[in-house]
């Protein structure tokens, strides 16, 4: 019982630094339960990834910011690590910050509490659900601070930039299963290109676009992940232009080209793109 009420003493002083963002980030921030009772068994390498990279020039809408969430909680399950990460441009001072990681250990297998004294094993078994519930509280905690803090004012969007960085991250990790959920419009308005013009989407050409993209290096190398973006072709109302523009409205074809943008660079980023959410998902994000 001493040892559980340790645990749940460090789980308390642990939730204390969710609300602070300036937390590292680099390492598990979950404490480890095989840690906190000294087990013996060695805990098995995290076999699923979700790395959530949000945009923070993307203002959502209380619908879209919870199917974040509960997009996230979904995917964090026992044997799971999640990142949590935001971005927008690296030359305005909101370069791409991760800002925590944790891992989800899987449960001490049945057939290891033969040689741990009985009175321990309900506390183990415990410590295994208070994990769950603390890192699905994190990770929430964090990707809601994030969203709630992102602004319009921001000028520039480096998506290719910051996707790029993440695949250093996705090909070092040793997870089989890969998910990298984008939370972002997908609007691109950086020094290799601008999906931008006279404030506001302009409809591109993916070929042209793509071939930028390539000629900048911008390709990136993702490891086989599975990529879900949700926001995709997402603007703020806009102060002038047509009855249209000032609603915030998008053509079917603005946003098929995008998509198709997307869906080629992707390709040669040797990753899936699931599902491109123009701007909410109509599948769940899975592994």
């Amino acid at each position: 019982m001493k040892m559980l009420k340790n645990l749940a003493r460090l789980l308390a002083l642990a939730s204390l630094q969710i609300a602070s963002v300036a937390h590292a980030g680099l390492v598990n921030d979950v404490p480890s339960c095989y840690g906190a009772f000294h087990l013996k068994a060695a805990p098995q390498p995290p076999d699923h990834l979700v790395y959530v990279l949000i945009d923070q020039t993307v203002l959502l809408d209380p619908n879209l910011q919870q199917s974040v969430l509960d997009n996230l909680d979904r995917m964090i399950q026992p044997g799971s690590k999640f990142v949590i990460a935001e971005f927008s441009a690296f030359s305005q001072g909101h370069y791409l910050d991760v800002l925590h990681t944790g891992v989800v250990e899987q449960p001490l297998p049945d057939d290891a509490y033969g040689a741990i004294p009985i009175q321990k094993a309900p506390q183990i078994k415990a410590c295994f659900g208070q994990q769950l519930a603390f890192a699905r509280k994190m990770a929430a905690t964090t990707a809601k601070q994030v969203m709630q803090a992102s602004t319009s004012s921001l000028n520039e969007s480096e998506i290719m930039g910051a996707v790029s960085e993440v695949g250093l991250a996705l090909r070092a990790d040793q997870a089989t299963n890969k998910v990298l959920f984008l939370v972002s419009d997908g609007l691109e308005n950086s020094r290799t290109t601008s999906f931008y013009a006279h404030n506001t989407v302009r409809d591109i050409n993916p070929a042209a676009e793509l071939a930028k993209a390539k000629s900048s290096q911008m390709y990136a190398d993702l490891a086989g992940a599975k990529v879900y973006v949700l926001g995709g072709a997402m603007m703020p109302p806009a102060t002038m232009g047509t009855r249209a523009q000032r609603d915030g409205y998008r053509d079917s074809k603005t946003v098929h080209d995008l998509k198709t943008f997307w869906q080629g660079y992707f390709d040669a980023s040797h990753a899936q793109l699931a599902e491109f959410g123009a701007p909410a998902l109509v599948t769940p994000v899975s592994y």
